[in-house]
């Protein structure tokens, strides 16, 4: 456990519990949504592990081999419940964990088989809980709907016997009396009924006192009356006080098998977690392939090194779900970077609301990698581990602390310079506003300083023209905007680092047709500090939107370059898994060879007693030899190395029997294995396996 929380990250600034919503309805299982529930920020060693797994997921998702996860359900409510209220699981909740359970034994050895091709998730299967006694012992005294069996103890065995004895006693006598001609004439009907819990007949209502009984019931219409005969009120009586017994027998069994359960509590929420984790991997892949998300290459944070933020083509996971859905028409991505050249990132311009998504975007992505989950971006984009998100975004008023906008705002940014370090995200929006534009130019601006002398990996926002100068002036500073369309006065949402932003106040005045003389007199009244200074950062934004230009010419041309090596990697990968195929079909076919080879000396052995004496010692010499230079003759290094790895839970392919079998157990002193087929278990020999099917 990591120790953190979601509020650690900023989760309800960045809109968390919306995006893990996307995420939970992937989720095939009750464990699974409860898994997504209950995580948090994960330690590094932990988020990393998450996201091999993930990785690895994705390709088996490719190649249609992931697990079945049927059968599991989250436990720990039930098991919670029993323990607080001193009582034994309901008949369903066994049915769940016997489900459970039997989906343990099918995917325990899913995930030792997977431990070569997929470390990370063959890793969940390292000392998996084995249930084998307790799985035993549930299918022993209970049916497949949790109902406990009759024969789960003697007593209880004896008692369903009395029961149906008197049952069928008690349906033989009411038969008995329907038959009866005295009775006939009074009957409603001629079937036997069950009314609270008794054998009763249907009695109209104006002769009810002509048939001795006990009255227990009427119809609704009160036309018929539902009496028990006097002659069934004997072995009735008997037979409530057997299911009375029977019920408080039943109940006896299922508290004990509870307080087994409660013995294996720890063990049973240990698979629990094993399995979550399996379903954790399993939803982000089927995120990635639905909302074309990565698994991003994730980096923990160290002391004295720079955490490095690279996301290319990132896309806020709620826009994607809304063009999945057809409420948007496309959704713009966005290259950020922070780490590397500088560590604040200000992100000037008009208030558009382009700046405020690209900070929640950042924000959000850090966050799932915090906690292990993907997040929609391009193969080469790179997200450091934060130690946590600081985040001061939107505009609402704290009411219950009679805070203005612009003290609410502050109490936020104290509060995340209080904890900010070289390891903590800090994420501010509309920095300066609220106040007047001058102190709060100043106040952000000191506020920015520290941050730089700090190493704070920081992104704000703000409308205010004078910080542009910010970035200008500190070297570990970097400008950028939202692109903007004057013209139709709309965001456009593409990040530009290296480009400060306009307010375009005038020009969008003009677009909207306000008096041409105003917009004349507001121009000739705009007062700027510095008309040279103003000049010269026009120029100096004009060659860093052009070094900008050039650096992504670059990344574009290296991203060219590693996608050239990957295809290459995949064409290498290919031609060694064809030669492996080959090698593979060569050494089947040796090892059949080398079968039909000793399948036909032993005949010959066989045929021994039959020849004379004096040529049978010589023959015997040579048939001896012959089955020494036979055992070794498919032993290449291959086969070494498969007959080596062999062990408990490994799959191998059995030719006679035309299988893919787990092993069981492996005898290394007699060379046999034994092999599960179905329910059985099969002997067989060093020499009957191979490691997959013959083509």
């Amino acid at each position: 456990m990591s120790g953190l929380t979601l509020e650690d990250f900023a989760a309800g600034a960045l809109d968390y519990v919306e995006v893990r919503g996307l995420f939970e309805r992937l989720a095939g299982t009750s464990l699974g949504r409860a898994a997504l529930l209950r995580l948090a920020p994960r330690a590094a060693d932990d988020a990393i592990a998450a996201h091999g797994r993930a990785l690895e997921m994705c390709e088996l998702l490719g190649r249609d081999q992931t697990p079945g996860l049927a059968g599991i359900s989250d436990l720990e409510p039930a098991l919670k419940s029993a323990r607080r209220f001193s009582r034994a699981l309901e008949q369903e909740e066994f049915a769940a964990l016997a489900a459970f359970i039997e989906a343990c034994a099918r995917l325990a050895p899913w995930l030792a088989g997977v431990r070569h091709s997929a470390p990370n998730l063959g890793a969940l299967g390292a000392g998996f809980p084995d249930f084998t006694g307790l799985r035993a012992r549930l299918n022993a005294e209970l049916d497949e709907h949790g109902g406990v069996r009759p024969e789960a103890s003697p007593k209880l065995a004896r008692l369903c016997a009395d029961q149906r004895e008197l049952t069928d006693r008690l349906e033989g006598l009411a038969r008995k009396l329907l038959s009866s001609p005295g009775l006939r004439a009074h009957l409603s009907d001629t079937s036997v009924h069950l009314r609270r819990g008794r054998r009763v007949l249907a009695v109209k209502a104006k002769s009810a006192g002509r048939v001795p009984g006990l009255l227990v019931d009427r119809s609704s219409t009160g036309e018929t009356a539902f009496i028990e005969p006097r002659e069934c009120a004997e072995p009735a009586q008997r037979l409530a006080g057997v299911e009375l017994d029977l019920r408080r027998e039943e109940q006896r069994i299922l508290l004990e098998l509870t307080r087994v359960l409660f013995e294996e509590e720890a063990r049973l929420m240990d698979a629990s977690a094993r399995l979550a984790e399996l379903e954790l991997a399993l939803v982000s892949a089927l995120f990635c392939r639905d909302y074309s998300a990565r698994v991003p290459q994730v980096s923990r944070s160290v002391d004295g090194a720079r955490a490095t933020l690279v996301l290319r083509g990132a896309r806020h996971p709620l826009l994607v779900e809304q063009l999945r859905s057809g409420a948007l028409d496309s959704v713009v991505p966005i290259d950020v970077r922070l780490g590397a050249e500088f560590d604040l990132l200000v992100i000037t311009g008009p208030n558009t609301g382009g700046k405020t998504l690209a900070l929640k975007t950042v924000g959000i992505a850090a966050l799932l990698a915090r906690l292990g989950l993907p997040f929609p971006c391009d193969e080469s984009s790179r997200i450091p581990l934060y130690a946590g998100i600081c985040a001061d975004i939107g505009d609402e008023q704290e009411i219950s602390q009679s805070l203005s906008t612009f003290s609410s705002h502050l109490a936020r940014i104290r509060s995340g310079l209080g904890r900010a370090t070289p390891h903590t995200l800090l994420l501010l929006d509309e920095l300066g506003g609220g106040t007047d534009p001058d102190e709060g130019a100043a106040l952000s601006d000191a506020i920015l300083e520290f941050l730089l002398e700090r190493g704070v990996p920081s992104i704000a926002t703000t409308h205010l023209s004078k910080l542009k100068e910010f970035a200008f002036r500190n070297a570990r500073a970097e400008n950028a905007s939202v692109a903007f369309d004057p013209q139709t006065l709309k965001p456009l949402y593409r990040l530009l680092i290296g480009t400060p932003g306009e307010s375009c106040a005038l020009g969008i005045a003009r677009r909207l047709g306000l008096d041409p003389q105003i917009c004349r007199r507001a121009s000739e009244r705009l007062v700027r500090r510095d008309v040279e200074v103003s000049e010269l950062m026009e120029k100096m934004r004009g060659a860093r939107e052009v070094a900008e230009r050039v650096r992504t010419d670059a990344e574009d041309r290296l991203r060219d370059v590693e996608e050239q090596n990957r295809r290459l990697s995949v064409e290498r990968g290919a031609v060694a898994r064809k030669s492996e195929l080959l090698a593979g079909e060569a050494q089947q076919g040796l090892e059949e060879r080398v079968r039909e080879a000793q399948r036909a000396l032993e005949r010959a052995f066989a045929l021994l007693p039959q020849v004379p004496a004096t040529q049978a010692s010589l023959l015997r010499e040579i048939l001896e030899s012959t089955r020494r230079e036979l055992s070794g003759a498919s032993l290449t290094d291959r086969r070494k190395k498969f007959l080596d790895g062999l062990e408990k839970n490994r799959y191998v392919f059995v030719p006679r029997l035309k299988k893919r079998v787990v092993i069981a157990k492996v005898d290394r002193t007699r060379r046999e294995l034994t092999v599960r087929l179905g329910p059985l278990l099969v002997q067989v020999s060093f020499d009957e396996v191979t490691s997959s099917e013959a083509p």
